[in-house]
């Protein structure tokens, strides 16, 4: 959190003292097992979203993944088609606001609500609705300030089951050290937006204050909060967070010595960091660092920090969210569409990092032989109970049929959310009751990074002669998908998947231009008119698919509005 000292004599002392803060934090040469995870063995779980920006862990695994430029809800798992959850209403994604984080409740299992903080004509906000009912918002907590930049966004529910909410000075300095504002600070609330009786300022929700902009928050196994802060132009920081405690902005720059204000952990450049998401985990405090387009791993015990690790570096363009998922790995988005990125074939991405010790490639966390489930809202079905007796859903993926067996579990059918449903006589959200540290997981099968084994051909019983362990098939499915807008440029995603039992590295998909749109550019780069066919080959720069394994590449089309037909296209492995 870069703070601008407001005399000469004390800008000099602070530069000092932060010159000498940067010798102790110079990144440490990376290797294989940082934090526990294997970063050598880092895989691309899903492609082809667009600015993701917050991630939240469904009971059975899957993750809701908020996009930022888009307003949309998407569910991911890897290996399986993105589904489309819902659209947020009213969003505004002028410089970086949008939409941000996204938290589940404590207690989802039984009351089955989704927070989200988005930006709004006026303020920026958290609202919180039902799962199935997006269109019927509760607002939690309103009034924190916007603007072009320094919205935060981050939510997420601590161990004592609060809300913790982080906010930027949105470009006005003053908010910060405002008590009466709620921009710059950090924020802490009840489940329903009501101030808990223990805040440090009786009757406030802020936390902490003196802020410039927080985008990550999470807590030690010691249940101590820690937050990433961008910095202006001269500091990022890592910082320990007390109640009450005062980070200084704008008055303070850095380790600047003051006891009127808490100094950060860890400060960087904002070239190497301008740090967004936040996650723990093994006694380390992973940073998703933007413009420093890596992950920083910094060893944590007892409060005090040991010298910060450079992994990924330069790997996959700028990373915006870090979060240990329930499987045991680390998930990792990029942000390459946002300002200052620089998007390549499949972005913006997934990527999940492997516990060290973990199988590789992983038989379990993706489909390999079948033909491909997805993620497709399933509206037809019916809400299977909660725990608690009413009617919650345990979300998880609906299966298409497969031929062969495939090594993921078979999710039991759920209800999955979907744009247009329609609220019941009484959807609104209600005050949740007293929220439990951690939400029980539903009771459904899920992948775990433990070793199992990929399906293979064997040796059949009948006297024929068996197939040889070198046998394999190679094949492949495309399916394509459109992205309609009127305030944005509406695209295409084509997406490849190996759904054979060998590495394939050259495909032909082709498929007609269909109803509803006036062109698809993609092939051989011309615009080819609707009835036309598109025939697209692989290049060398998307790479060998091994069995599982998706590409996805956007493209552009010409919507004039309406409805477009979805086309069938043919996926040929070679």
């Amino acid at each position: 959190m870069p703070k601008r000292l407001s005399a000469v004599l004390a800008a000099v002392l602070c530069v000092v003292t932060a010159t000498a803060a940067l010798v102790v934090t110079r990144p440490a040469p990376a290797g294989a097992a940082t934090g526990g995870f294997d970063f050598t063995k880092a895989q691309v779980a899903v492609s082809g979203l667009r600015s993701p920006w917050g991630m939240a862990f469904l009971p059975d695994r899957s993750a809701l993944v908020t996009e930022r430029t888009t307003a949309q809800i998407w569910r991911v798992y890897p290996g399986y088609t993105p589904a489309l959850v819902t659209t947020i209403r009213n969003v505004y994604t002028a410089g970086d606001g949008g939409l941000l984080g996204i938290a589940l409740s404590p207690t989802f299992t039984q009351d089955q609500l989704v927070y989200v903080y988005f930006t709004g004509a006026s303020d920026n906000r958290v609202v919180r609705f039902r799962w199935g009912y997006p269109d019927a918002q509760q607002v939690v907590l309103s009034g924190i300030p916007r603007g072009l930049t320094g919205n935060g966004g981050r939510i997420a529910f601590g161990p004592d089951g609060m809300l913790y909410v982080s906010t930027g000075d949105a470009g006005n300095r003053a908010n910060a050290q405002n008590p009466g504002v709620l921009g710059g600070k950090i924020l802490r609330v009840r489940p329903d937006g009501s101030v808990p009786v223990d805040n440090p300022f009786a009757g406030s929700p802020v936390y902490s204050y003196g802020h410039r902009n927080v985008q990550g928050l999470a807590w030690d196994a010691d249940d101590r909060l820690y937050a990433t802060e961008f910095g202006e132009d001269a500091w990022d920081e890592l910082n320990a967070i007390v109640p009450g405690g005062n980070y200084g902005w704008p008055v303070c720059q850095g380790v600047c010595g003051d006891t009127r204000v808490r100094d950060p952990l860890v400060t960087w450049h904002p070239a190497e960091a301008s740090p967004s998401g936040l996650a723990y985990a093994n006694g380390t405090l992973f940073a998703a660092a933007l413009r420093g387009t890596r992950l920083w791993a910094v060893p944590v015990a007892g409060g005090a920090v040991g010298t910060p690790v450079a992994e990924l570096q330069g790997r996959y363009g700028r990373l915006r969210t870090v979060a240990l998922g329930p499987d045991g790995w680390l998930w990792v988005t990029t942000s390459n569409y946002d300002s200052g990125g620089t998007p390549v074939l499949g972005d913006d991405r997934i990527i999940r990092i492997p516990p060290v010790g973990s199988s590789w490639p992983p038989a379990s966390p993706s489909p390999s032989t079948s033909a491909g489930p997805s993620l497709s809202p399933s509206p037809s079905a019916s809400p299977s109970p909660s725990p608690s007796g009413g009617p919650g859903p345990c979300p998880s993926p609906s299966l298409s049929p497969s031929p062969s067996p495939s090594p993921t579990p078979s999710p039991s059918p759920s209800p999955s959310p979907s744009a247009s449903s329609s609220p019941s006589p009484s959807p609104s959200p209600s005050p949740s009751p007293s929220p439990s540290p951690s939400a029980s997981p539903c009771p459904s099968p899920s992948p775990s990074p433990s070793p199992s084994p990929s399906p293979s051909p064997s040796p059949s019983p009948s006297p024929s002669p068996s197939p040889s362990p070198s046998a394999g098939t190679r094949s492949c499915e495309a399916t394509i998908r459109f992205i309609l807008s009127w305030t944005a440029a509406s695209r295409g995603e084509l997406t490849v998947r190996n759904t054979g039992t060998l590495p394939i590295s050259a495909w032909i998909v082709t498929f007609t231009v269909p109803n509803g749109l006036s062109y698809v550019q993609l092939g051989s780069g011309g615009y080819t008119p609707r009835g036309g066919t598109v025939t697209v080959t692989n290049q060398s720069w998307n790479g060998t698919l091994p069995p599982g394994a998706a590409v996805t590449i956007d493209f552009a089309i010409g919507w004039p509005g309406g409805d477009v037909e979805v086309p069938v296209a043919t996926c040929t492995a070679a």
